[in-house]
């Protein structure tokens, strides 16, 4: 390679590289992860069948055992959908990259709890309520998102 030509790879290339190499990696890899896992929560939720959640308050018949259940998760945004996300906030407007996270992270508490339901042997949650709550780094910047999804399991 000519010496003029590494100098120009050195002076532009390696910058960019450092620049936007990160966020082309978080782009097509974190586009795969999230496409992989938000398969296998709709291959889960169309497994289990029947939906055993409901926001009533009183029970649909006798119970002959109740419990509470809760399940949460943490998801965060990759650095691609930061970025995005970040210029939306400037113009203003839906943020479509972090309402996708969200909805995700909603359907995978429920799922959880659904499963929890299951695996305690009840035929029913009632009283769901979701909880929402936010995750900050030490620099006050929002870095993750955590639901809380819980209710009362009952036996019928």
């Amino acid at each position: 390679m000519p010496q003029n030509e590494v100098n120009l790879f050195t002076s532009f290339g390696l910058p960019l590289l450092f620049i936007f190499g990160p966020l082309l990696f978080s782009w097509i890899f974190g586009n795969i992860y999230q496409k992989k896992k938000q398969e296998e929560l709709g291959a889960r939720v169309q497994a289990f069948g029947t939906d055993n959640l409901s926001t009533l308050k009183t029970p649909p018949g006798q119970v002959s055992a109740s419990g509470l259940l809760s399940a949460n998760i943490i998801m965060s945004v990759s650095w691609w959908q930061k970025l995005l996300g970040g210029i939306k906030t400037v113009f203003g407007g839906q943020v479509e990259t972090w309402d996708g996270i969200l909805a995700w992270a909603r359907r995978e508490a429920m799922q959880r709890l659904r499963e929890q339901a299951r695996a305690r042997g009840y035929d029913n949650v009632i009283n769901v309520r979701l909880e929402t709550s936010e995750i900050q780094s030490s620099k006050g910047r929002n870095t993750a998102i955590e639901i809380l999804a819980y209710g009362t399991g009952i036996k019928i």
